[in-house]
């Protein structure tokens, strides 16, 4: 049995399997990236998951990753995010209603990453499947991940390559 999808690949996986020799992984671009978690001892969210220094670089290198992350990509999950966040915020559907949306997000990375030819690269498979591990709460979702893959939109805006251009 063959489990090389549920694994992402290493640097210099090769050209066979569409990543590029030079991709770089989540833990070469931010050694120890979510050890500690979202929020500081004082239940702050740490800065550095909306910094400059820490996002741009992880939002650069899956731009041009092999395939490169694109902004249709980027958009479909950034999306469904927004969605759990309106049932959430709106009161029309508890945490443990959503939850599994959520956690579906893992799924679709995994089936996005997995297709022939992959639609993702495997940095924004690795940095989703992370993040979906880390999130336990409604409190992690909202004031942890959603901010943090704000930032990753955001500073992507100048990396990522958009469809026709």
């Amino acid at each position: 049995m063959n489990h090389s999808r549920d694994r992402a690949p290493t640097k210099g996986a090769g050209r066979s399997g569409q990543e590029g020799a030079d991709d770089q992984t989540l833990e070469q671009l931010w050694p120890g990236y979510l050890r500690e978690g979202y929020f500081d001892h004082d239940g702050h969210l740490r800065v550095e998951f909306v910094t400059r220094d820490k996002v741009e670089p992880l939002v650069r290198a899956m731009a041009r990753a092999r395939p490169p992350l694109t902004s249709a990509q980027l958009r479909r999950f950034f999306q469904h995010c927004r969605r759990i966040e309106t049932r959430l915020r709106s009161k029309a559907g508890s945490w443990s209603e959503v939850r599994p949306q959520v956690i579906f997000l893992d799924a679709a990375a995994q089936d996005a990453f997995g297709k022939t030819p992959k639609k993702i690269p495997a940095l924004f498979w690795d940095f989703v499947r992370r993040n979906i591990a880390a999130i336990r709460t409604a409190d992690d979702f909202l004031r942890g991940f959603l901010p943090h893959f704000e930032a990753l939109v955001g500073f992507g805006a100048m990396h990522i390559k958009r469809e026709g251009s």
